[in-house]
């Protein structure tokens, strides 16, 4: 079920709480085989721990983690951006400046309001990613950050009412940007690989995660 994973990625169901069968069978509205092929379907996301003769649970968020969705992500996008700014055409180009503009509105918006603007940002963020590695020839790529992506998300909510003084994810994006369209693939994957990483820094600077 769709909603099922939204609230799990939205924090709306908390991470390590139990799911139970019967209370979400009545708050869906659907029945319980139906429930049992959606938790089945989550949990072969990774979104889901079933543990034997206890149910079902939301899967537990830690640093540790985070960390390996991180060192996983840096390895897949860092690479594909290496490619997509070597071998993107005019329509790469025009969809990333596209995509970018949409962004830089988007951060204006969550930086005055994090909590209100934070699904447009999401959306407008994970695009401009999207757009980045576009011109990327695995298909594979695509599919696995797909997957990274929907579990990275809960930790970018948890993220996205923090701030380190010292940063400016605007910045950031504008950098990674410019490098894009200058065709500098090293520097754009340097940045991006410092991008990502940031966000680590900021749960563990104020210590959201153990």
């Amino acid at each position: 079920m769709h909603r099922l994973r939204c609230e799990i990625v939205q924090g709306v169901l908390s991470a390590g709480s139990r799911l139970l069968i019967d209370d979400l069978q009545r708050r869906f509205d659907v029945s319980g085989g139906t429930v049992r092929e959606a938790l089945s379907l989550l949990v072969s996301d990774g979104l889901v721990h079933a543990k034997t003769q206890r149910g079902f649970f939301v899967a537990p968020m830690s640093l540790q983690d985070l960390e390996g969705l991180t060192r996983t992500r840096i390895a897949l996008e860092c690479e594909s951006v290496r490619e997509s700014v070597k071998c993107g055409g005019s329509e790469w180009e025009s969809n990333l400046v596209a995509a970018y503009s949409e962004l830089t509105r988007s951060d204006e918006h969550v930086m005055r309001n994090p909590d209100d603007e934070f699904d447009r940002w999401e959306i407008a963020n994970r695009n401009f990613h999207r757009s980045l590695i576009s011109a990327c020839s695995s298909d594979w790529t695509y599919r696995f950050l797909a997957v990274l992506n929907i579990h990275l998300e809960r930790y970018r909510r948890l993220t996205s009412t923090h701030t380190l003084p010292e940063r400016n994810v605007h910045a950031e994006h504008e950098l990674i940007f410019q490098s894009a369209l200058a065709r500098d693939a090293e520097q754009c994957s340097l940045l991006l690989r410092q991008h990502i990483e940031s966000s680590v820094s900021v749960v563990r600077q104020f210590a959201l995660l153990r």
